[in-house]
């Protein structure tokens, strides 16, 4: 697709003070100079955000490539856009999985959308010995509902692609099925620091990161990851909560790679 040369700063709607967050567009949907936005997406942009013919809007495609583009047309269930330059990628230094064991509603939730914040590209439920949510209750609304947490928050910090939310495994399918080149295990008993163990290894292209509920793993989950090949490694001198540890553990791999 040829892109036009001409540059434009980028501030939001001329009608809004307010940031517009970033919008992802299928591949089909782009040709020539030219994009539309459908869905949900327009039906936002229309009746919430209110935007109007001249605006400016950041979109990115399935590919991660980011675009400035200038609203042309509006109609009633889609908008046109003319693509007026390309932007920069975000992408983390590392393929960073995050299998998160099911917490209480509200803090899943916020580690989903802080984790994707960070850069966690994909995340995985899982079901230990202490999980206490029930993951069969209305699962499919539950995914439905964590896929749109993961989308808004992907759209809010300009990712350069979307995160993947997997469907919940049992804590011995995570442990088994994982094939990343480096795999921790958060335990806050554990004997290897993460800084050091880090800062002792060859940046990786991808990284597992598997956290434990509310009352950690048992002896027994962090023996059977172990043997799978699963490093046990601590990160503080306190004990933290889950959703702490999700959000502070892919942190500190991004950072030591950045």
């Amino acid at each position: 697709m040829r892109v036009l040369s001409f540059r434009a700063k980028f501030s939001g709607p001329k009608n809004s003070g307010n940031s517009v967050p970033q919008f992802f567009i299928k591949e089909t949907d782009m040709a020539d100079g030219k994009a539309v936005i459908s869905g949900e997406d327009c039906h936002h942009l229309i009746n919430v955000r209110r935007v109007k013919t001249g605006d400016l809007l950041r979109v990115r495609s399935e590919s991660g490539k980011g675009y400035i583009a200038r609203v042309s047309e509006i109609g009633r269930t889609e908008i046109f856009l003319t693509i007026l330059e390309e932007t920069g990628s975000n992408q983390s230094p590392v393929d960073i999985s995050l299998y998160m064991a099911l917490i209480k509603g509200g803090n899943f939730e916020f580690v989903l959308q802080k984790a994707v914040e960070v850069g966690v590209n994909r995340i995985i439920p899982v079901m230990s010995s202490r999980t206490v949510p029930d993951p069969a209750k209305k699962l499919d609304d539950k995914h439905a509902r964590w896929s749109k947490i993961i989308s808004g928050a992907a759209k809010q910090c300009f990712r350069s692609n979307m995160p993947r939310i997997e469907y919940p495994m049992s804590f011995s399918d995570a442990i088994k099925k994982d094939n990343s080149m480096m795999k921790l295990i958060a335990h806050p008993e554990a004997v290897t620091e993460l800084r050091d163990y880090l800062s002792s290894s060859e940046k990786p292209e991808s990284v597992s990161l598997l956290v434990g509920p509310e009352g950690g793993f048992s002896k027994t989950e962090i023996s059977s990851a172990s043997e799978k090949g699963w490093i046990p490694v601590n990160f503080g001198t306190t004990h933290l909560r889950a959703e702490t540890a999700a959000i502070i553990l892919p942190s500190l791999v991004i950072y030591q790679w950045s």
